[in-house]
């Protein structure tokens, strides 16, 4: 049976909500959902747009609005054939396109400045100058206007971690699980730049403590303890590590990094067996999904 606090979440959120904004089950905001991270729910929205379907116009052309607002932002753009003026949306609009992403934002020999024409510049490929939110919003658009490739279902999560190399307590940096999909972990990472001197055997990936609000009206899937549950402390080895750090961080720039940590390198730390931990936290992750799909039908 739909219960109609969960019911009524969704049919404002994909009817009434902005578009960048994702779907919070609880203030603190540890699982959420965005209409993006989804093929179901994305099909839904476009096909609002498609039909003029309520205020989805409105909502799109907020969108559009706040990327409008980048082209009031200057950028110098410097290389050896000299140097040129341009704006943020603009940058944007070249890193989306395919030809120039492969060739231009791998050169080091191009600089870029937002602050003068003077400098200081750095180079485009350190993408000091990319924000991922701003980045989501231009892919918001394509994915109504035209056709984009589409994700398979991922969760949003808000989990702190704490890593630790061979589980010193004296070598750690903060993180957090940032996604969760059928495959793996998305982890957040303010910086890589520590990580990726560790060369120890093991890395170890402990969950920090966190006061959880009591939800009620919905779903016990989309609660925050569940989740909390079912995502044991974990380690991987250091090795396999190293290569997700070197493989993944291509064209990320040097903050807010963004790691996929694949189920089948990872080994859960837990009283039960790992077998049996995976096995949890899949079947949940499957009856979220479930669950989702489920209400966005009835939206």
């Amino acid at each position: 049976m739909l219960k109609k606090q969960t019911k009524s979440l969704f049919q404002s959120y994909l009817n009434s909500d902005k578009l960048d904004s994702p779907l919070l089950f609880q203030d603190s905001g540890i699982v959420s959902f965005h209409w993006a991270n989804d093929k179901l729910a994305s099909t839904y929205v476009r096909e609002l747009f498609k039909n003029d379907t309520g205020d989805v116009k409105d909502r799109f052309e907020g969108l559009k609005l706040n990327l409008e607002k980048l082209k009031t932002f200057p950028v110098w753009l410097m290389s050896k054939r000299g140097q040129i003026k341009s704006d943020l949306h603009n940058l944007y609009q070249c890193y989306l396109d395919p030809r120039l992403k492969t060739n231009w934002f791998h050169m080091e020999e191009v600089l870029v400045s937002m602050n003068h024409e003077a400098g200081p510049f750095s180079s485009i490929k350190s993408m000091r100058w990319f924000d991922k939110d701003i980045y989501a919003q231009f892919i918001y658009i394509k994915m109504l206007e035209s056709w984009v490739p589409q994700r398979s279902f991922r969760l949003s999560l808000d989990i702190p971690l704490e890593i630790r190399a061979g589980g010193s307590p004296f070598n750690t940096i903060s993180a957090k699980i940032h996604q969760i999909s059928s495959h793996g972990l998305v982890l957040h990472l303010a910086s890589c730049s520590q990580v990726k001197q560790w060369t120890t055997e093991d890395i170890i990936f402990l969950k920090k403590n966190m006061s959880l609000e009591n939800e009620r009206g919905i779903e016990n899937c989309l609660k925050s303890q569940e989740w909390m549950d079912s995502i044991e402390n974990f380690t991987m080895k250091g090795d396999d590590f190293q290569l997700i750090i070197h493989q993944g961080l291509d064209g990320q720039g040097e903050k807010d990094n963004f790691l996929f940590i694949p189920f089948d390198k990872i080994n859960m730390l837990s009283l039960k067996a790992h077998d049996q931990s995976m096995k949890n936290l899949k079947s949940l992750f499957e009856e979220t999904e479930s669950t989702i799909h489920k209400y966005v039908n009835a939206a």
